[in-house]
């Protein structure tokens, strides 16, 4: 027969393992439960060994872990599946009260801009509550937002006016491929911070390439009237990819433990 210290340790010692067990939770359901799911965990290990001894608790361990593992499981999927709802719902209102503006204003905009702005517009804004959210701080929120926005307003100004020279310019096309740079970067990257960081200096560089076969371009048609606004709109990119890459490698240096982010 065990004795009363042994149970005590063999009690200890399982409810330390459930408690590393209940950070499969969601993290809202572990702070509101989980000291309370401890305690009554605790107490059933306690009266299953003064009961039926070592067979009783190894009993308890065989019903309580795979009830628990699938309803962490399912208490996630239901969490995952509320937040991207909200998120997406929230995306979607934005850019509804964006658009508002210029039609409220009468901008001359045809049925087609407004489908293209607000195409645009949500998926900028599904892209950034998607990404932020892998984040476990601040800093890694504000470099994705300086990514989107410097994307979002690369593509933008692009089609309204065009970088280099007309919208319909050739030349331009090759900013997709800054794009595409960043996009895959990022994949590659896993979106963990530091690799992030390298994913939008080479972002930067390839914004600056781009600048430099531009003003080639320019200088040998002969139109250097617009040399100027390709060297201050490029700056402004390169500006601005560096910066999120700063703000990424920052987010690495406050570490969080929860992987790439944050564990929720």
């Amino acid at each position: 027969m065990a004795s009363p210290r042994g149970d005590e340790r063999a009690v200890g010692a399982s409810e330390r393992a459930y408690r590393s067990l209940l950070r499969a939770y969601p993290r809202d359901l572990r702070d509101e439960y989980g000291d309370e799911m401890a305690l009554c965990f605790r107490d059933l290990c306690r009266a299953e060994l003064e009961d039926r001894g070592g067979l009783g608790l190894a009993t308890l361990w065989a019903h309580t872990l795979p009830e628990l593992l699938h309803t962490a499981l399912k208490e996630r999927s239901s969490m995952l599946a509320r937040n991207t709802y909200r998120s997406v719902l929230g995306v979607a209102l934005a850019t509804a009260f964006i658009l508002l503006i210029p039609l409220m204003a009468n901008w001359p905009w045809t049925l087609g801009d407004f489908v293209f702005a607000g195409a645009l517009l949500f998926g900028t804004g599904l892209a950034y509550v998607l990404v932020a959210r892998m984040g476990g701080n601040i800093a890694y929120r504000f470099a994705v937002g300086v990514a989107v926005a410097a994307a979002f307003l690369l593509v933008w100004i692009n089609i309204a006016v065009g970088i280099i020279g007309e919208p319909d310019e050739a030349a331009n096309l090759m900013y997709v491929g800054v794009l595409a740079v960043g996009i895959a970067g990022a994949f590659v990257a896993r979106f963990r911070q530091q690799e992030m960081a390298r994913a939008l200096f080479a972002t930067a560089l390839a914004q600056a390439l781009v600048a430099v076969i531009a003003l080639i371009l320019q200088l040998g048609s002969g139109s250097p009237p617009g040399v100027l606004g390709i060297l201050i709109l490029n700056g402004f990119f390169v500006a601005l990819f560096v910066a999120s890459a700063l703000l990424f490698r920052h987010a690495g240096r406050q570490h969080t433990p929860a992987g790439v982010g944050q564990d929720g």
